[in-house]
C-alpha cells in the first residue's frame, strides 16, 4: 500500500485561471524539492519529497497563486489515487474545501 503524506501548500494569492497542465519538474523556477512541494497537496515519499514524481494533486500556479480550477481538479482526481487510505483522503478533501474558502463567491462544485 502506498503511503501518502498531506502537505499544506504555500500560497501567494489566488486566481480563477487554469494553468497549463500537467506540470513537469523543469516548469518550476527552482530545483529544490522542498520548494516545489509547496504547489502540491500529497507526496508518496515524504515532505520534502525524494522525487518530483512523488507529488500529487497540484493546487497552485507556477507563481504560487492558489488556483480554483486546480482545486476542482484535485477533488475529481482524489478518487483516482491508488491506495489512498480513507483518513488521508478525508483530510485532503477537508483541506481542499478549506483552501476553497479563498474563493468566497465561487463554489468547488460549480
Amino acid at each position: 500500500m502506498t503511503d501518502y503524506m498531506l502537505h499544506v501548500p504555500s500560497i501567494r494569492g489566488a486566481t480563477k485561471e487554469s494553468p497549463d497542465m500537467p506540470y513537469q519538474e523543469d516548469d518550476f523556477p527552482m530545483d529544490d524539492m522542498s520548494d516545489i512541494d509547496d504547489y502540491f497537496l500529497l507526496s508518496t515519499s515524504d515532505i520534502p519529497p525524494e522525487d518530483f514524481d512523488d507529488l500529487y494533486l497540484p493546487v497552485c500556479h507556477i507563481d504560487q497563486r492558489l488556483s480554483l480550477p486546480l482545486l476542482k481538479r484535485a477533488l475529481d482526481e482524489i478518487d483516482t489515487l491508488d491506495d489512498l487510505d480513507e483518513e488521508t483522503k478525508a483530510e485532503t478533501i477537508d483541506m481542499i474545501h478549506d483552501l476553497g474558502e479563498c474563493f468566497p463567491n465561487d463554489g468547488l462544485d460549480d
